[in-house]
């Protein structure tokens, strides 16, 4: 059956379960490396991890995205843009307490892919020590709809 713009709309609101991330030493060494670059001096965590920590310390993973979406296989989804606003330095060590949830789904016509749900989600990371605001995360997947 197919999925109902109502249905996709209705999303909007949704909370992720929220939690925290900590950003370990020998992680961020290995996203150092995956990127080309150096670890970062002073016990800076490369500002990458604003790609999947956000996610992860909100308690959602990728196939749990997939199924709040309706994804109709694992080739449906396509990530459309993240926008990151950096607040503070990112640390290697620290904990961040991660919120958010769907904020957007709008449905459109391409004619080169088709039907699609364009979902937005936005999470905001806080330090988990002094709650103040880190970083803020916008991400917009595009969901590929068979009709």
């Amino acid at each position: 059956m197919a999925v109902t713009q109502e249905e996709m709309q209705a999303l909007v609101g949704y909370r992720f379960p929220g939690g925290e991330f900590t950003i370990e030493r020998w992680e961020n060494v290995l996203l150092c490396d995956v990127v080309g670059s150096e670890p970062l001096p002073d016990g800076l965590a490369h500002p990458a991890y604003l790609f999947h920590a956000p996610l992860a310390g909100a308690g959602m993973r990728i196939a749990d995205m997939f199924e709040l979406f309706r994804a109709e296989s694992d080739e449906a989804v396509r990530a459309g843009e993240y926008r990151w606003e950096i607040h503070r330095p990112l640390r290697v060590g620290a904990t961040y307490r991660m919120s958010g949830g769907v904020v957007g789904m709008e449905r459109k016509e391409s004619r080169k892919l088709g039907l699609m749900d364009v979902a937005t989600f936005a999470i905001d990371a806080y330090d988990a020590e002094d709650g103040g605001l880190v970083a803020s995360t916008t991400g917009t997947w595009l969901v590929l709809r068979s009709s």
